[in-house]
């Protein structure tokens, strides 16, 4: 549990530290720098998806999970919540809160890092996978927290409350976290990150967070479907 705060608090440590220095940083080389970076997550994304070894699967579990979440209405909760954020610390005048603080958020969560980590760190007492995913959180809460503002700093309590949850609900998932789904999983996540980098770049305005539950039809198609 220690490993989920961990992560958690220095994913807003990197943003806090982000946001102190970007003042040093001129907007100029701040907007180069947010592009080289939204072509570096395609990049990313792409590698991602293109390891599915089921292409009809993951185009089931995208739209299945954009199906579900537009339902749910994720992304507007998740932009009431930001918006209750940034009421509470006083940043009405911040036009980049939410943004910043959804598009971190889903960009921490979205991948199998998130899942296994908890899962591991509670059966197995390695959280060496958490350690290795708090490093990366706080070099990309960085940059974020440059470009972004104070929107990303609350994005621990995001990651926390997330990963808490897996870390609860570990013996449950573990035996479901098989290399087929974990690759499927890697797969869905993927292309929600695409989804991001091609918002970063304003080519589209696509509510990533409605996707969010796709990420769990791999876990019920290979555990459920696949033996009826």
């Amino acid at each position: 549990m220690i490993a989920v705060l961990i992560n958690g608090l220095a994913s807003s440590a990197g943003a806090l530290l982000g946001l102190m220095l970007k003042k040093g940083i001129p907007e100029k080389l701040t907007n180069s720098l947010f592009s080289a970076i939204a072509l570096c997550v395609a990049v990313m994304a792409v590698q991602g998806a293109i390891k599915t070894e089921n292409l009809l699967l993951l185009l089931i579990s995208v739209a299945a999970g954009v199906l579900i979440g537009t339902v749910l209405q994720i992304e507007e909760r998740l932009q009431l919540f930001g918006a209750l954020l940034k009421e509470k610390l006083h940043a009405d005048n911040d036009s980049k809160f939410i943004n910043g603080f959804v598009t971190l958020s889903i960009m921490q969560i979205a991948g199998a890092m998130a899942i296994l980590g908890p899962i591991q760190a509670a059966l197995l007492d390695d959280p060496s996978l958490l350690y290795f995913k708090a490093v990366l959180d706080f070099i990309s809460s960085f940059i974020f927290g440059a470009i972004y503002g104070i929107g990303t700093i609350p994005i621990g309590i995001v990651i926390i409350v997330y990963q808490l949850f897996f870390y609860a609900l570990a013996s449950i998932v573990s035996p479901f976290m098989t290399p087929d789904v974990i690759r499927e999983l890697n797969a869905v996540g993927s292309v929600m990150i695409l989804a991001i980098s091609l918002n970063m770049l304003n080519l589209t305005k696509i509510k990533v967070a409605d996707y969010l539950p796709g990420l769990f039809i791999p876990i019920i198609y290979y555990h459920i479907i696949v033996l009826l």
